[in-house]
């Protein structure tokens, strides 16, 4: 006879997976909230200092935290990347989509361009066909052509509503999921490797771009600024907790929580409320991310079992 009950073993041992599931989901939503704050700081100080400039603190305070965060993790192996060549394109990559979006940030209310930028899901699917070589079926093109009407939803071009800025997020959504992709393959670096040489050249290249400017510096900006950063590379370091507590296909889905993030501390801070379009569109965007993801769940079930057989 076949006991029906777990053994105490077992029990505790699916308890602590539980548990870490838990605290990475977590984590993650702490994530989209780091992450809108520090769009906060970017906000206040948009008058005095330019995309770069704002780009430079958050990289700054990045490196300040996140080399000491991967050197007691991972030691100095975190400066010999097995792909140097893609972590420096990686690198460029993600600074050119922080300037990029921190211009159209200017110009728009934080709901609107976080929306806008969560369409990088689709821009990923495109690129992982040139450069992963995978099979995307028409239903994945139909939930992506779902993500692009609710991007034209926000953006409405061809109208009053229209703002050039519009166009800075969507290059932006375009140059991160390029970053994704550079992730992707770079397989056999950890994400403390990554972080690294993310944030250094980050600061390298912005330092290059605003070393006038650093001098001309309020305490207004440097308070916001530090704030900012500080926010951006705890946002980070959250993301690489929960990814190495929680498989990737389990997560993404909660990092959408960003949108609410960004509405709920707009209206906070400036009692902003997102209008009709921009529910409607996000709405979209969200819903054409979500079914994209489970394809792709669905895509690496089938995966595992046919190499089962």
């Amino acid at each position: 006879m076949t006991s029906q009950t777990m053994s105490p073993t077992v029990d505790v041992g699916l308890s602590r997976v539980n548990e870490q599931v838990l605290l990475a989901i977590s984590l993650i939503v702490a994530s989209t909230l780091l992450f809108a704050a520090c769009d906060v700081g970017a906000k206040f100080i948009q008058h005095e200092a330019s995309a770069e400039k704002i780009a430079w603190w958050r990289n700054l305070t990045y490196v300040i935290v996140a080399v000491p965060f991967a050197l007691r993790r991972e030691g100095t192996a975190v400066f010999r990347p097995t792909h140097p060549w893609l972590n420096i394109l990686r690198g460029l990559a993600a600074i050119c989509g922080t300037i990029l979006f921190l211009i159209g940030l200017q110009h728009q209310n934080i709901p609107d361009a976080t929306a806008i930028a969560f369409v990088s899901p689709v821009f990923v699917m495109a690129l992982s066909i040139v450069f992963l070589g995978e099979i995307v079926g028409v239903r994945r093109w139909l939930a992506a052509l779902v993500g692009f009407t609710g991007v034209l939803v926000i953006v409405q071009p061809g109208t009053s509503s229209f703002h050039y800025a519009s166009v800075f997020t969507l290059v932006a959504a375009f140059v991160g999921a390029f970053s994704t992709i550079l992730t992707r393959k770079a397989v056999r670096d950890s994400a403390e490797t990554m972080m690294v040489w993310t944030s250094i050249i980050g600061l390298a290249v912005t330092t290059a771009l605003v070393w006038r400017e650093i001098g001309q510096t309020s305490w207004h900006e440097l308070i916001f600024g530090l704030a900012g950063g500080l926010f951006f590379a705890l946002g980070q370091i959250c993301c690489v907790f929960a990814y190495r507590m929680a498989p990737a296909s389990l997560l993404a889905p909660f990092s959408y929580v960003q949108m609410i993030s960004a509405t709920a501390v707009s209206y906070l801070v400036w009692s902003i409320v997102p209008g009709v379009t921009t529910t409607i569109g996000a709405s979209l965007i969200v819903a054409s991310g979500l079914y994209s993801l489970h394809r792709e769940r669905l895509r690496a079930r089938q995966r595992l079992e046919a190499l089962k057989l």
